[in-house]
């Protein structure tokens, strides 16, 4: 009987079936953090959501719109994937605005991209590389973010990785290549239909970047077998067609010109930022991954210097070939927006696995204290985000200031306790388990436990919650108007027909018996406009709503009530129509 060997046993483990399972269901408990209990968040995640709902509500699965507007900038796999979840779960939720339906397609997403990245890893690296890189991964705080929001980029970094993970098992190999590239192709379609040329880019820039590097395309013949690129047509080209045709053309030019084009150009609506922005959230963004990032960039620099045939470094190539080229070019970008280089996080999370094993095996030192000082900030950085977020819990400052001490002690003690742990344990397998589980618990914390008691920054469900007591509620027989707030949010939470208007068009709209919803700033002109019809607004019982509007950081009061018509000036008493002529 051969001797006990514990790195025979996490091998098999690695490689086995148990191994994709865990890290399945870490990627899925960390999307699912928030995912039933955080509201609908403006802006982008209340528009696709509503847009799905309208679908839903119309039966039309072609256009896009939210209310009366046409969205012509994605295309339309992440809304048909919410409404087979939303219709999946309605004998459940017995409503479309229940917002969680919408958010498992994204969660998904993010079990995909984990699984996805294993399997390539253990295409590139060996097995314990590969599980360990998608395990920090699968906990990265990016991913689990936008695993747990109803989204297009957890969706879209699933596909992108299947993808990329196909592409690795033929630069390794394969035993079936066509099959391999038929789930390249398929991939890649899915993706463009998720949202249009990201995949497709990404798998380019690193064909491309591999060529350069090693002189050689012989593994890349089977990508040219016909029925791949077909398969790819077959996915995309009927909705495009159909909405071509719905739209007389109009998706594509404005899908280009008002979307693609401007965030190429320039930044498109406020979000420039200089090159040097994603490298310097990187750190943050990948926790708990960021303890390992030294590793994986002296294992990266070691590659870069080998002979560019060198076997032993041939998974390292690939992985580089597959970040470096689309994070220098969303680093170029003028647009830049926090999730951009999600697609390429799978290939540094496995570079950070070959670099965990790679430090236990040559004991860098330097690099070590570097990984901790990076997981010390990126950690402290989520910790004074939870502490942050307990202020909007609502209550006096004395209780918000004592929520925010709480909150700051417990996630510097979690995160202290890992800190420890990264310094005392050795194995690369310890270290990788005590990152992901404090990833795990500060995510929990933040996304689970204070974003959804954070009332203050959801104006939109507290408006709602303040039309019930009032008993305001839109329907059939009662339109509700809402003036100088024009959230999506809020029509996903009422009901599509919602008029967000602006004061003019309330006053001239509006009947007497009508709910609405003012903000502060807008309240003196919209019952000068109400006024101008013979009717004024009675205001419901309570204070006002009052918060911030994360869509643009305004500080925002919303006033509920009614449109009533004015009532007849008092009658004069008798004493003051003592000069009216008497009756003899």
């Amino acid at each position: 009987m051969p001797p006990f060997s514990p790195l025979a046993l996490f091998d098999q483990f690695a490689r086995g079936w148990r191994g994709a399972v865990l890290i399945a269901m870490v990627a899925l408990t960390s999307s699912l953090f928030g995912a039933g209990r955080l509201p609908v968040m403006d802006r982008d995640e209340a528009r696709f959501a509503q847009a799905t709902r309208q679908m839903i509500e119309t039966g039309d699965y072609v256009r896009i719109r939210v209310q009366d507007d046409d969205r012509n900038k994605k295309p339309i796999g992440i809304h048909w994937l919410q409404a087979a979840s939303v219709r999946a779960f309605e004998p459940i939720t017995h409503r479309l605005n229940e917002i969680w339906p919408y958010r498992l397609p994204s969660a998904l997403g993010a079990v995909l991209a984990a699984l996805a990245a294993l399997w390539a890893g253990s295409a590139l690296l060996a097995p314990r590389a590969a599980f360990l890189g998608a395990a920090l991964f699968a906990a990265g705080m990016l991913l689990g973010f936008e695993g747990m929001t109803a989204k297009t980029d957890a969706v879209l970094v699933g596909f992108t990785t299947l993808a990329m993970a196909a592409l690795a098992r033929l630069y390794a190999g394969a035993k079936h290549p066509r099959a391999i590239a038929l789930v390249f192709w398929a991939a890649l379609g899915c993706g463009v239909l998720i949202k249009g040329p990201m995949s497709p880019l990404v798998a380019a820039l690193s064909l491309a970047a591999l060529w350069a590097w090693e002189r050689r395309a012989a593994w890349m013949r089977p990508l040219l077998w016909w029925p791949g690129p077909l398969l790819a047509t077959a996915i995309v080209a009927p909705w495009m067609i159909a909405i071509g045709m719905a739209t007389d053309g109009q998706f594509f030019v404005e899908a280009l010109t008002g979307d693609l084009a401007p965030k190429l150009t320039g930044g498109q609506e406020g979000h420039f930022a200089w090159p040097g922005y994603h490298l310097a959230l990187a750190p943050l963004l990948i926790f708990p991954a960021t303890f390992a990032l030294p590793f994986a960039a002296r294992l990266g620099w070691t590659a870069l210097r080998a002979p560019h045939d060198a076997p032993a470094y041939a998974g390292l190539r690939f992985a580089i070939a597959w970040a470096a080229p689309s994070f220098v070019l969303f680093e170029l970008m003028p647009t830049k927006l926090a999730h951009y280089p999600l697609p390429i996080y799978p290939a540094l999370a496995l570079l950070c696995g070959a670099g965990l094993i790679a430090a236990a095996r040559e004991r860098w030192r330097a690099m070590l204290a570097i990984g901790l000082v990076l997981f010390a900030l990126a950690g402290a950085a989520v910790v004074g985000l939870t502490a942050f977020g307990a202020n909007f819990i609502p209550g006096d400052g004395d209780a918000a200031l004592r929520r925010a001490i709480s909150a700051a002690l417990i996630g510097a003690g979690v995160l202290g306790a890992a800190l420890v742990g990264l310094i005392i344990v050795k194995q690369p397998a310890a270290r990788t388990a005590i990152a992901v589980v404090c990833a795990l618990a500060l995510s929990y914390g933040l996304r689970e436990r204070v974003a959804p008691e954070a009332r203050t920054l959801q104006l939109s469900s507290e408006a709602v919650a303040a039309l019930t007591r009032a008993r305001l509620t839109p329907s059939q027989e009662r339109h509700l108007w809402v003036a100088g707030y024009r959230e999506t949010s809020l029509v996903f939470l009422t009901r599509t027909s919602i008029h967000l208007a602006d004061p003019s068009e309330l006053g001239r709209g509006a009947q007497a018996g009508d709910a609405l919803m003012i903000e502060g700033r807008v309240l003196p002109a919209t019952e000068a406009a109400l006024a101008g019809r013979g009717l004024v607004f009675i205001r419901a019982e309570g204070p006002p709503v009052r918060g911030l509007n994360v869509g643009n950081g305004d500080r925002v009061a919303l006033f509920v009530g009614t449109a009533q018509p004015r009532p007849p000036p008092p009658e004069p008493s008798g004493e003051l129509a003592g000069d009216r002529p008497r009756n003899p």
